[in-house]
């Protein structure tokens, strides 16, 4: 089995829900990148986490339904945003075995569907070709909990050998402050400080971002404070990446999109 062939992992921004019913170059990207996913991997699963799937314990939550439903986790938008929906089937024998790999530190939970931040990418990503989905939360842990459950993650997934994508979605600058004012759109410090350390292969200061940038990091306020990204770098232990896309197309909010290989 090639199984080296699907060490992929993707960071991509899902953008304002407004980005449903934009013209927003962004939903080309993502056609792109999805297209290009399955012609070369062909994955039966994408792993999927999002910053809106939160667990405010130190245990991490793990879809276990058989069917993963949309949830239009938005308020306060246009009517036609919610006319807009997702649904896919998950792999629940390979959350079966994160579970029992991640001892303990990885529970079930079946109250959860497909929140926005995991379904407007697979929405473009994916409209006909449908893969099965596994959907893991984030926590309030810090970014080095969150690489070992990738790792934990990764396990499952050689054990069984499924053709697996690893999918973390967020956007590194997420103002909403800016966003309600409407301040012109701009690039932060920060993404360029994120954006240079991923082409230039420095992963282990991604972990310490916060730490090791405190100001641009705090004037930023990354989307789940980048740990789906610090989990997909546990998944994956990168040893190249390549910025796919990036742009600014809302007051406080940037969009970055990046591919991991091992």
């Amino acid at each position: 089995m090639e199984f080296l062939l699907m060490t992929i992992g993707l960071f991509i921004s899902h953008g304002s829900p407004t980005i449903l019913i934009d013209e927003n170059k962004w939903k080309d990207l993502l056609r792109r990148v999805g297209k290009e996913i399955e012609e070369k991997y062909k994955p039966e699963t994408i792993i999927v986490s999002s910053p809106h799937f939160v667990s405010w314990t130190e245990t991490f939550y793990i879809e276990s339904s058989e069917k993963l439903e949309c949830i239009q986790d938005y308020y306060d938008f246009p009517d036609e945003t919610y006319k807009y929906c997702y649904n896919a089937l998950n792999d629940t024998e390979l959350v079966e075995e994160i579970v029992k790999n991640a001892e303990g530190k990885v529970v079930k939970d079946d109250k959860w569907g497909l929140d926005h931040g995991a379904w407007i990418p697979l929405f473009y990503m994916f409209p006909e070709y449908k893969p099965k989905v596994v959907t893991i939360s984030i926590t309030d842990n810090s970014p080095e909990s969150h690489y070992e459950i990738g790792e934990k993650i990764r396990k499952a997934v050689e054990k069984l050998g499924r053709k697996a994508v690893f999918l973390a979605t967020g956007s590194p600058t997420h103002r909403l402050d800016l966003f309600y004012f409407k301040i012109t759109p701009k690039p932060t410090k920060f993404d360029a400080i994120l954006m240079d350390l991923i082409k230039s292969g420095e992963f282990e200061k991604i972990l310490k971002i916060s730490e090791l940038y405190p100001k641009e990091y705090q004037t930023a306020m990354p989307e789940g404070n980048l740990n789906t990204l610090h989990m997909l770098l546990g998944y994956i232990k990168p040893k190249k990446a390549e910025i796919l896309g990036y742009d600014t197309p809302w007051p406080g909010v940037s969009m970055l999109a990046a591919s991991f290989y091992e």
